[in-house]
Formats: structure tokens, sequence, C-alpha cells
């Protein structure tokens, strides 16, 4: 055998050194990649395997109305977790395994409903995410206990399945200020409302505890823990006043239940000086608890007549409940447009009077008025006409072809500048989302004398309910346009404030003289010919109702009987300081003027809320004079002497039975009862009281009325335009059938049914 040469032993020596070589390249390459390149992907990787997390959830701030009554608050809940991988490390012996899984499965199917055969294929659970399962989310703690007192009385470590902490909202209020509210979405952030508006100041810091784990997944001694403490959100002190919004739903909720409108209702209270707003609802509704519900019944008919028997018609159901769910948590005052219709005017007449285009002696004609390029003449809502009119008469008769008048004087310039100024081309900056950031106008250069006649009596433009308060509000607050907002303060989990929300005025639009001139004229629409129907004894209310056709809708549907009604109304009329706008939204009951719909909406409520806010009510000398009488007790007294003081204050009096002294009275001691009225006097101890049926008096007048109630020994309590001719009963308290004691009071409400109210 040959020995080596030297030359090969040099070739081979080179080929062993650039071997060599490459391999430290290639070690030198991939240690630079693990420590630097990759360090953060295997840093997480040790951590995973010698670290644990558990994260400590921040409380969300809670939400409260002007007076420190919860709205929405946070509670301490638990989301049960599972480790499948520290499972099968304790339980590595088969059998033990399924054993403890089935039991477990069991007790968590007790506890939460959890699907038992679920639960034991994740303790089996293997590659990514192996060490982190969802078993329940959002348990309360005394359920969070029983578990881990199982799971300790059956020798069931707590790394293997633990309670984490989370937080659960609560809503106490349930459906009230839904929309202005919101909710959160699945992963805790602000979906809607105030809720996501808010959602940076209200969300707070989680927190985490970071502690070292042996091989098998067990803590180690806490000198390898660290703690970061959550920050929690802070909270919400709101405009709104729980007692004026639950006023406003209730008497909402009883428009929707008697006129049925196909695209719900909604209402605004704001403080007609500062802009904040005091209430704000949409009707129907929904639970903020169970926001997944439909509450609109109409829907909920819909979606159960609808088949769910193929893949196809179960698609179809989801995306039609998804709509209904949508148009349910949508803030109506502020997410939709409408034609505002007669309300309007109060914009055009605004313009007008401080443009000195007119004053209160110019007078209008309603007729009829066909303009260039029109193939049908504009016509006035009354069909009999409402002669000359000044500008007071032309605004309390609702007259169009008055203001179509007025909107030519004013011209496309100055209406489109004022239209403007009103705040219409914009949003109004509410502190809300999804507010609609522009209404629906002509421009001045697209608009011609046709356009500006429809827009001037609000029949072409469409505004959001929002804009139109707060327009309003301008005319009647001395001119100027403020912001509306809902959150008056924010204050950090240690009660520090930490912003403060003050009014904001963006701009004069119309003098002091002119805002008084229109808070004169828009209380004579109250008040005039004996009362509107928003007229409240005692009260000096200032209002402008509104009858719109929807003409798109209209148009689109191939139909005539869509129409908006709606009614702004303010107190008080001298110098407001609560202006509410309510607007009914395709009523489909047979009535759709805005006197009738939305009108008794607004004087409900003024007539609760008034007084609730300290106004004290002021009777002229007329309605001193006629004011309903408060009873006293007449019991014990003898027949003669309380006869005597009834007859005295002008009732008149029913004595049943032939005892000396009174055993009861019917009406009873508080109530308050009209001039002429009548008390019935019971005079022996085991008295039979007498019965009536409440008689149908709907659309009645209140000659007939009286004479109904009269024969069945009732009494009567009006309220509304009464005293107006034509007016009619659209309200009575007492169904028809019911049967009360005689002398018992029925109160109706009188209305007008025409675009004056």
């Amino acid at each position: 055998m040959s020995t080596p040469t030297k030359n090969m032993k040099r070739r081979l020596n080179v080929a062993v050194t650039l071997c060599l070589v490459v391999f430290t390249v290639w070690i030198f390459i991939n240690l630079f990649q693990v420590a630097i390149t990759d360090s953060q992907k295997y840093q997480a990787l040790a951590n995973r395997n010698q670290f644990g997390s558990i994260p400590i959830h921040a409380n969300r701030g809670s939400i409260y109305d002007k007076n420190g009554q919860i709205l929405a608050q946070s509670a301490t809940v638990f989301n049960i977790i599972l480790n499948p991988r520290i499972f099968q490390q304790n339980f590595d012996d088969k059998e033990t395994a399924k054993a403890k899984a089935e039991m477990l499965a069991d007790k968590l199917n007790e506890l939460f409903g959890t699907d038992k055969e679920k639960f034991i294929e994740k303790t089996g659970i293997k590659g990514s995410g192996e060490g982190y399962q969802i078993i329940a989310k959002k348990v309360e703690k005394p359920l969070a206990d029983q578990l881990s007192a199982f799971c300790e009385e059956n020798d069931i470590p707590s790394s293997v399945i633990y309670p984490e902490q989370d937080t659960k909202r609560y809503y106490p209020q349930g459906d009230l200020a839904a929309s202005v509210i919101g909710f959160l979405d699945g992963d805790g952030a602000g979906q809607y409302g105030i809720e996501a508006y808010y959602d940076d100041y209200l969300a707070g810091v989680d927190g985490r505890i970071i502690s070292a784990q042996d091989a098998l997944g067990q803590e180690m001694p806490y000198r390898y823990e660290k703690t970061y403490d959550a920050e929690n959100g802070d909270s919400l002190f709101l405009t709104i006043d729980v007692t004026l919004q639950h006023y406003l739903e209730k008497e909402l909720k009883n428009a929707v239940s008697l006129h049925e409108p196909n695209n719900r209702a909604c209402g605004i209270i704001m403080n007609a000086k500062t802009g904040a707003i005091l209430a704000m609802s949409s009707v129907p509704g929904f639970d903020l608890n169970d926001k997944s519900a439909i509450y609109d019944q109409k829907a909920v008919a819909l979606l159960a007549a609808m088949p769910q028997t193929t893949e196809a018609e179960k698609d179809a159901y989801i995306k039609q409940k998804s709509v209904y769910l949508e148009k349910q948590w949508k803030n109506k005052a502020i997410t939709e447009l409408y034609y505002p219709g007669s309300v309007f005017k109060v914009i055009t007449g605004s313009s007008a009077l401080e443009e000195k285009v007119i004053d209160l002696n110019t007078r209008f004609t309603c007729q009829t008025m066909l303009l260039p390029g029109m193939s049908k003449p504009f016509h006035c809502w009354s069909t009999r006409g409402h002669g000359s009119q000044n500008f007071v008469q032309a605004m309390t008769n609702s007259c169009n072809p008055a203001f179509i008048q007025i909107g030519l004087k004013l011209g496309v310039d100055k209406f489109s500048d004022y239209y403007k100024a009103y705040g219409f081309t914009e949003a109004t900056g509410i502190d809300l989302p999804s507010e609609v950031q522009k209404s629906i106008y002509y421009e001045p250069e697209d608009m011609g004398q046709v356009e500006l006649a429809s827009s001037s009596f609000g029949q072409t433009n469409k505004v959001t309910p929002i804009q139109m308060i707060t327009a309003y509000a301008a005319v009647v607050n001395g001119g100027k346009l403020v912001t509306p907002y809902v959150v008056s303060k924010v204050v950090d989990n240690s009660g520090n404030v930490i912003k403060t929300v003050e009014p904001n005025i963006k701009r004069q639009v119309i003098s002091e003289e002119t805002s008084k001139i229109m808070r004169q004229t828009l209380e004579s629409v109250v008040t005039t010919n004996g009362g509107s129907n928003a007229y409240i004894q005692g009260y000096h209310i200032g209002g402008k109702s509104g009858t719109s056709q929807k003409q798109d809708e209209n148009i689109k549907q191939n139909r005539e009987d869509l129409y908006v009604s709606s009614y702004v109304g303010f107190a008080p009329a001298d110098d407001p300081e609560i202006i509410m706008l309510v607007m009914v939204d395709e009523p489909s009951k047979g009535e759709y003027y805005g006197s009738i719909v939305a009108v008794p909406v607004v004087a409900a409520v003024f007539k609760e809320a008034l007084p609730y806010l300290g106004y004290i009510p002021e009777y002229t000398a007329e309605e001193l004079a006629n004011m309903d009488i408060k009873l006293s007790s007449y019991e014990g007294m003898s027949v003669e002497e309380a006869k005597q003081k009834i007859q005295s204050a002008d009732l008149n009096v029913q004595i049943v039975g032939n005892g000396a002294n009174v055993v009861a009275q019917v009406p009873t001691r508080g109530n308050s009862i009209p001039h002429k009225g009548t008390v019935i006097l019971y005079t022996e101890e085991n008295y039979e009281e007498e019965f009536a049926k409440v008689p149908n008096l709907m659309n009645m007048t209140l000659e007939q009325v009286n004479y109904e109630l009269a024969n069945r020994g009732l009494n009567l309590k009006a309220t509304g335009a009464a005293k107006r001719e034509g007016a009619t009963v659209t309200l009575q308290n007492w169904q028809e059938g019911a049967v009360v004691a005689k002398g018992t009071i029925v109160e109706v409400m009188f209305a007008i049914h025409d675009q004056t109210g």
C-alpha cells in the first residue's frame, strides 16, 4: 500500500478546513438568528414554557344619569379556563384521564350547561393553543366557587381548570335610554351609543400576573411572580335625567301602541339654552341586558312566519333578523333623516322676519299656487282655505301657501344662508356615534322657485330630529345655535373630575328681538281659539306640529299614505328652558296628523315634567274660574252640612240612602272634579255602591261626551283642545266597558283633527 503524498495530505487538510469553516459559519448564522433575528420568537416560546400569565381585567367605568342614578356598571365575573397540556401531564394514565374528564364534564354541564362531549374532546387537545381553552364565559362567583370546591374534593389541581377573573356589564334600568347608552361587543369594547363614543375613557387598562412555572405547569413560589395592576376605567355623568327619560318613553310607547308606526318613533328633550340632552329615546327599543332579542312585535311575527327548512332559508332568516337587530339598536334621533313638514315653518318664518322681508302685519293669501315649470299647483292642506292672514294667523293655521309666499320673499340665497346658519348642512356634533353628517337639501345653484316653495314648508329637505330640535331651540332661545351633548363630566376611579363639558354656542343666527317675536307667535299657536291639542292649564307653552308626506317612499312603493307626524314644543314660552321633539314615522292606524299623533305625547310629558322640574302653574283669571275643585272628605258630616259645602263649591250632589250622616263618598277625598260635577254621598252603613259602564267616547264632541257621562252618573275631566270648535275625543283614561263606581272621574283628551295643532 502506498503512503499519502504531501499533495494528498494538503488537499485533505484544505477539504477538512473548509468543512470546519462552513460548519462554523452555519453555527454562527443559526446562533445569530436565534439570538438576534428571531430572539422575540424564541423568548416567547421560552416564556410560554417557563411563565404563566393570568390577565387582570380592568373594571369598566360606570355610567350615571345627571342625579347619580346608575345606568351601566361592571361587576367581577369569571371565565372558566381549561389547560389541556396540564390535564394530560397530571393524568397521564388513560383510564384516570378518562374518568376525570367525564367527572368534570358532568359537573360543568350541571353548573354551566357545557356540552359534555365537546369538553371531553378539549381535554385531549394537542398542538397550538393547548394551554388555554375557554369552557364557560361570564360566570358568577358562586358558581365559580362551586367548581373550585368540586376540583379540590376530587384531587383535580387548580392548574388544570380554573376561574379567570373578568368583568360583566350590567344595565340596571333595562331598556331605558338603550339607544343612547349603547352596549359592548363580544370582546368588551363599546359598540353603540355612549359605550362606543366614550370607550377610551370607560375601558381602562387590563393588568396581568406573570408567574414562573415548573415542568408540570405548576406555579412556583411567589418570589417568581410579578403583578401588573389593572387601571379601572373612568366613569361618566350624563345630562340625561332618568325621571324625564321615563316620562318620555312611557308616552312614546303609548303612541306606538295606539298608532302602530311602521318605522318606529323617537323623542328628544333638551335644555333650549345649553343643548344638554335631558332625555332621548327610540321606540320600540330593546333591553340592554338582552340586546339580541327582537322587541318589535311586527318584526317578531314576520320572523316567525319565515321558513327555516333549507340552508338558504336559514341564511335568509339570519340575514333578516340581523336587519331587525340593527334597526332596533340604532338611535333614530340622530341616525335617520325625515321630512320635517310644517315644523320647519318656524325656520322659514324666523329667517324672513330677521331679514325684514315680512313683519307681523304682512298679509298672506291662502290660494292655489302654480309656479313656472309646475304641472300641478301647490294646495293648502285645508280644503276650506284660510283667506287673508297675517303672520301669526298663517303660523297658527299652518297655511302652506302663506309660507310659500314667505319663502319666495326671502329668496333662494337668503333661504340657503339661513338653512346653513341654523346648522342643517352639517352634523350637530353631539357626543354620540353614527350621527348623520349631512341633511338632504338643494344647493343654491340647484334651487329654483319650485324647490324654494316646497322647501319653505318642509316638504323637500330631509333632516335629522337632532338637527331640527337644535335649530328650533335657536329660534326661541334668543337666536343662539348650541351644540347638543349627553355627557356632562368624566370622573376617574378616585372621584376626581378629569373632564367637564361646558355648553358651546356656535353662532348667533337671529336676533333676540326676532326670537322674542317667534316665541310669542308659537305660544299663540297653542293658545289661540280656546287652546290647541298641546294646551295645559296653568302653563305657557309654545309649539308647532308637522305632518309631512314621505315623498321618496311613496314614489318607491307607489303609495300616497306614508306620513311622518311630528311636534316640537317648548316651555315656559316667554323664557324657554325645556324643548321637546316627538316624531312618529309612518303611523298606520288611520290618524296621521302631527296634531293628533305627536302633540298628545308632548302634552302628556310636559304635564308631568314641568311640575317635576319645579315650574309652578300660573293660571289666568279664566282658568282660575274654571279650575277643577279638589274634594275634601265629607265622611262623618251630617248630610245637610256636607250638601251645603258641596253646593257652595259649585258642585252637584246626589244622596243615596236615608241616613243622617255621610259614611262614604265618590269621588273620594283628594280627587279633583270639574265645576258642576257630581259628588255621590252614601248615608247608610250597609250601603250598596252604584256602578256604571264607561261608554266609548272616541271621536265624540264635548257636548256628546257630557251627555253620555251625565246619563251614567260619571264625571268628566276634559283636557287638550276641549273648547275648540270641532274638537273630538282622541283618548280616554277608562276603556270602553269598564265598570266603575258612579261619580268616578273619566278623563278625556280632546283634539283638533287638522294640521293646526
